[in-house]
């Protein structure tokens, strides 16, 4: 079902917790942080290795960033489909859910369905869009509270959280579940969430 993590500049997050949810997470992983010129760096991959996520983390645990880690749910496991996405060159996008629509194309999956067939065409002419709270609300409205998501904009170096409410405050950093990292490792965490057994077709990771 995957999940989100946002770190602000000031947080850190244990990498036990990077480690746990690789486990949990196999089918590719994608970090994406603002540069110090209010670019973005995007670093993804199709397949999760819990030794790569942790030097892409390591080499950019001083500035804000959002992670995306995946369990395939719709469309192939391929770097199409390996979040964050881009809406437009200065806002990209993750989510932490499913949503029912047309999927018409051939292994994409929903969320890139989302994004070309109705975020870009909207948000590349009015980006501003993503701070209006009628947007967000429709976004709610439209997706429900089990969808979460989170957009970067590197035109205001802000980052934005869509349904913040249904996620987990921890340790300065928001998680978009506790359910898809073994939550038991973790003061804080004890008695929000059994842990989801991990996949056990991970023989990639050893």
């Amino acid at each position: 079902m995957c999940l989100v993590i946002h770190k602000p500049r000031d947080a850190r997050i244990p990498e036990e917790l990077l480690a746990s949810a690789a486990e949990f997470n196999p089918d590719g992983f994608g970090i994406l942080s603002f540069d110090e010129s209010r670019g973005f760096d995007l670093r993804r991959r199709s397949r999760t290795s819990a030794a790569e996520l942790l030097r892409l983390y390591r080499e950019r645990q001083s500035l804000e960033c959002v992670l995306h880690l995946r369990y395939r749910t719709r469309g192939a496991i391929s770097l199409d489909n390996t979040q964050p996405l881009r809406i437009t060159n200065d806002l990209y996008m993750v989510h932490n859910g499913t949503i029912d629509l047309d999927l018409h194309a051939p292994g994409r999956s929903d969320t890139w369905h989302l994004i070309d067939d109705y975020l870009r065409p909207i948000l590349r002419r009015r980006p501003e869009l993503i701070y209006d709270a009628a947007f967000e609300r429709l976004i709610r409205a439209w997706t429900g509270e089990h969808n979460r998501f989170v957009f970067m904009d590197a035109r205001r170096g802000a980052t934005i959280v869509v349904n913040r409410e249904s996620g987990v405050a921890w340790s300065g950093l928001w998680l978009s579940n506790s359910r898809w990292f073994d939550t038991t490792r973790f003061d804080g965490f004890r008695d929000r969430a059994a842990p989801v057994p991990a996949r056990r077709d991970l023989a990639f990771l050893t």
